[in-house]
């Protein structure tokens, strides 16, 4: 998390747990791509380990 130049225990400063809002666009596509990702390294480094890739 950044440091923002607060402590965790007043984080929460303007209000509780904030009511969840549904996902936009932007962040299932960010979400989707950062899966791929990490999808793609873990079946290259597999790759490797299996011999699959010289």
């Amino acid at each position: 998390m950044a440091d923002l130049g607060m402590s965790h225990t007043h984080a929460n400063h303007y209000g509780s747990v904030p009511a969840k809002k549904p996902a936009s666009t932007r962040q299932k596509l960010h979400f989707a791509l950062n899966a791929a990702l990490f999808a793609a390294a873990f079946a290259f480094v597999t790759a490797l380990v299996c011999g699959v890739i010289s």
